[in-house]
């Protein structure tokens, strides 16, 4: 799984050294926390609002925790791998697929009208957290110089803290006055736009030379 991987380059040493300006830091850091804070959210959202859903979808309560298992399983077995491969990529093009991904995913929930129709979009889904995880730490070294770099993971700690903390909240108040799929379809125009962000303030990594070891991966 370990790529062979070129020295970085001149550029990249600086980006690393200095990071972004605070501007552009403000707008990446936006574009991440999006992102971040979807994935931490959309795990206590679907915790709190598991009973409601198996009811609806008149799933058993062992079939419906697959609703929350899937969604872990998907995101905790492909975060080394998807990580070996953002070297290859690059960082900001495995964080703006991974978003896409995401929120792809996140309308195919709303939109499922059975209980196998929702584990797969939560697959889906899981798998493009991982890949918004596995360059989230690359891309804050990127983001913030060497002397700020300590607010930069506490921020991001921040926005993954508040998302689990306000999920089940969020996830009453929309079961109260909507249906579940409202869940997962308030991802939707937030993820659009961390995309779009994304791809105009992150910054550019260089991607390395070298092969993926699906073998290792595997």
């Amino acid at each position: 799984m370990q790529a062979n991987i070129d020295p970085v380059n001149d550029e990249e040493k600086q980006i690393f050294a200095d990071g972004l300006p605070p501007r552009e830091r403000a707008w990446a850091m936006l574009a991440i926390s999006i992102g971040i804070g979807m994935a931490s959210l959309d795990t206590s959202i679907a915790n709190t609002a598991l009973p409601a859903v198996a009811a609806q979808l008149h799933a058993s309560p062992a079939a419906s925790v697959w609703i929350v298992n899937i969604y872990h399983l998907a995101m905790v077995a492909t975060l080394l791998p998807l990580a070996a491969w953002s070297d290859i990529v690059g960082y900001r093009r495995m964080c703006t697929a991974g978003i896409a991904l995401f929120t792809i995913a996140s309308l195919a929930c709303a939109m499922a009208g059975s209980l196998p129709a929702l584990i797969t979009a939560r697959l889906v889904q899981g798998l493009g957290a991982s890949a918004l995880m596995s360059v989230n730490g690359a891309l804050l070294r990127m983001i913030y110089p060497a002397h700020l770099r300590g607010r930069g993971f506490g921020t991001n700690a921040l926005v993954v803290a508040i998302g689990f903390a306000l999920g089940p909240s969020l996830a009453s108040m929309i079961l109260s006055l909507w249906s579940w799929p409202w869940l997962f379809a308030i991802n939707v125009p937030s993820g659009v736009l961390a995309v779009l962000l994304g791809l105009r303030v992150l910054p550019r990594s260089t991607p390395h030379n070298g092969s993926f070891d699906g073998i290792a991966a595997l």
